[in-house]
C-alpha cells in the first residue's frame, strides 16, 4: 500500500507543482485578475493558461470579478506552496518521506491547507446560489488539494513502510 500511495502522491505533487510553479504564473503575468475580469475580449484570450481561467469562469462566475480575499488564497498557493510541492516531489523520489523535518514541515503545510481549503469550500457551499457557481464542479476541481494533503497525511502518520524482503 505504501508504495502504490507514495506514486499516487508523486503525481498529485506533480500536478501540484505545476499548477502552482507554471500554470498559475503564466496567468498572473500573461493577463491577471483585471484581464480576467475583461473576459473572452480581454487579454486572458491569447494564452492557454488565460483561457483556462476564462473556462473557471464558467464554473465560479465570481473569479470574473474576484474579492482580493480570493486572489490572495490563490496566490498564497503560488508563493508559498509551489516550493513546498516541488521539495515533496523531490523527498518522495529519494524515498525520505518519513524523515522527522520532513514530516513536521508536511504537518505544518497540511494545516494550512486544511485551513485555506475549508474555509474556501465552506464560502462556497453558502453561497453558491448568489455566485451562481456549479459547486459540485467547484469541489471536483479544488478536490485535488484537499485530496493530496489528506493522502499526504494518511502516508505519513497511518500507513506503515514496506516490509524490506530481508527481514
Amino acid at each position: 500500500m505504501a508504495r502504490w500511495l507514495d506514486r499516487f502522491l508523486m503525481l498529485l505533487f506533480a500536478l501540484a507543482g505545476f499548477t502552482s510553479l507554471v500554470y498559475t504564473p503564466l496567468f498572473l503575468l500573461g493577463c491577471g485578475w483585471d484581464g480576467l475580469a475583461l473576459g473572452a475580449d480581454g487579454p486572458c484570450a491569447a494564452s492557454w493558461a488565460g483561457r483556462g481561467w476564462l473556462a473557471y469562469t464558467q464554473v465560479e462566475p465570481l473569479y470574473s470579478n474576484i474579492p482580493i480575499w480570493l486572489q490572495m488564497v490563490n496566490e498564497f498557493d503560488t508563493y508559498f506552496f509551489g516550493w513546498f510541492y516541488l521539495l515533496s516531489l523531490i523527498v518522495f523520489l529519494r524515498g525520505r518521506q518519513r524523515h522527522p523535518g520532513y514530516r513536521a514541515l508536511a504537518t505544518f503545510m497540511s494545516g494550512m491547507m486544511a485551513y485555506a481549503m475549508t474555509f474556501y469550500m465552506v464560502w462556497e457551499i453558502r453561497t453558491y446560489r448568489d455566485t451562481g457557481a456549479d459547486l459540485g464542479a467547484v469541489i471536483t476541481f479544488n478536490g485535488m488539494w484537499v485530496l493530496l494533503f489528506v493522502s499526504l497525511m494518511a502516508r505519513l502518520y497511518l500507513v506503515r513502510e514496506p516490509e524490506s524482503a530481508a527481514a
